[in-house]
């Protein structure tokens, strides 16, 4: 078929740019606020977010088409006349429009996440796209062949439905080795992670066992009982064999990790971002130096030698030490809560579970101290719990105490940070 005659009565080229449309619409609407969520520019993570959930409807979209154009080749015959083509070519040339709109669908998010981010992929960046790239070819064998097999009107949604309800729901259920096969995107890398290859190809070996079921049960020449058996015996063979390839893996694994670059500026404290940060260290610099000297004066804590983003820590940061400490840096900037996470970060109460009460008043007063009490209290009004009433208690008390003079600040500071780790004890 001409590309004319697709453009006239194919219907692959018109629902894939429906298709199109709508993955890029979902990534600006929902996606695009955690393609980038520490603003540090991380290929993988963005790829890997702007595919996520699309890869599941283009996984049903080129299923459904893939089965329909079969059907209408069946219903026309096309099986019964003469060989003029082999049997590989003529699938190709009736696939091919669908299996183009998918990749477009797919890829479309993706090149609008890296050109909104201003980020340049690389190699490694870009295997969940060839993962889903390859994934939808095979599932498109998957549907032509039931096509040629059943009603269309029966294949088209019965694997429309089944290849989207596998791909989409299996973050859903367990085992945790299932979502690594099924071809789900469901955890992006963050930082310092890409995709392995064998996290990419494990997916892909799942489908072609799939895809070599179906061309087994369409091309086989023997009775359909020795047919279903083979192919169930393929699919069988190859699923074992991937789960293999991703057992231990948990929710989380498949990653290849490796350092963040980073950037550094100043001394006492240094200031530490990822090179690819959009808010350079000596952007950063001078608010935290201002918050750390604050927070000297009120004898919270001495000034570290080096402040490190998190954002370069990867999925588990190191916990901040006397000389060296741990802040969402440049995350908190885009906010606008640098100096506040810079304080907070710098209170530290001697055990893991402070009550509530002392730990707000000892937070509440060292925002005082440093200026941050208003993104101190944006902060405690997202908890559901908190109400006017706690925070004029607190007030209340925090008043008190910034009527006494310093050495006396600071006496009830080191007091309230074990009292709030003391059982008994209340504000």
């Amino acid at each position: 078929m001409t590309l004319r005659s697709h453009l006239r009565i194919g219907s692959p080229l018109w629902l894939g740019l429906l298709l199109m449309c709508f993955t890029v619409y979902y990534y600006v609407d929902v996606a695009a606020e955690w393609s980038d969520p520490h603003g540090i520019g991380w290929a993988p993570g963005m790829v890997a977010t702007a595919l996520g959930t699309p890869s599941s409807y283009c996984t049903a979209f080129v299923a459904v088409m893939a089965a329909w154009e079969a059907g209408r080749l069946a219903r026309g015959g096309f099986w019964e006349l003469a060989p003029a083509r082999t049997r590989a070519h003529v699938v190709a040339r009736q696939l091919w429009p669908a299996v183009t709109m998918a990749w477009l669908a797919a890829l479309a998010p993706v090149v609008v996440s890296l050109v909104q981010n201003r980020t340049v992929p690389d190699g490694w960046s870009l295997l969940p796209l060839g993962t889903v790239l390859a994934d939808l070819v095979l599932w498109a064998v998957v549907g032509f062949v039931a096509g040629t097999k059943v009603n269309p009107l029966i294949a088209a949604p019965a694997v429309g439905v089944l290849s989207f309800l596998l791909v989409a729901t299996s973050v859903a259920v367990g085992p945790a080795w299932w979502r690594q096969v099924a071809g789900s995107i469901a955890e992006a890398p963050v930082a310092g992670e890409t995709y392995s290859l064998a996290a990419a190809a494990a997916p892909v070996l799942f489908t072609a066992g799939l895809a070599g079921a179906a061309v087994l049960l369409w091309t086989l020449t023997a009775p359909r009982t020795v047919r279903v058996v083979t192919a169930l015996a393929l699919v069988t063979a190859v699923t074992f064999g991937a789960s293999r390839i991703v057992d231990g893996w948990g929710y989380f694994g498949g990653m290849r990790t490796q350092a963040v670059p980073t950037s550094c500026a100043g001394h006492a404290p240094e200031i530490c971002v990822a090179a690819s940060s959009k808010a350079g260290p000596e952007s950063l610099r001078a608010e935290v130096t201002r918050t750390v000297e604050r927070l000297q004066s009120a004898g919270v804590a001495q000034p570290p030698e080096k402040v490190i983003d998190t954002a370069t820590q990867g999925r588990y940061p190191q916990p901040s030490s006397a000389k060296t400490w741990y802040v969402p840096l440049t995350s908190s900037a885009r906010k606008g809560e640098l100096g506040y996470q810079v304080m907070r970060d710098a209170v530290r109460f001697p055990c893991r579970a402070p009550q509530q009460n002392w730990a707000r008043a000892v937070l509440a007063w060292a925002a005082e101290r440093t200026g941050q009490t208003t993104p101190y209290e944006k902060a405690l009004r997202a908890d559901p719990f908190f109400d006017d009433l706690i925070w004029q208690k607190d007030r209340k008390q925090i008043d008190k105490v910034l009527r006494l003079p310093e050495s006396g600040q600071r006496t009830w500071f080191a007091h309230g940070l074990d009292a709030a780790c003391a059982k008994g004890r209340t504000a």
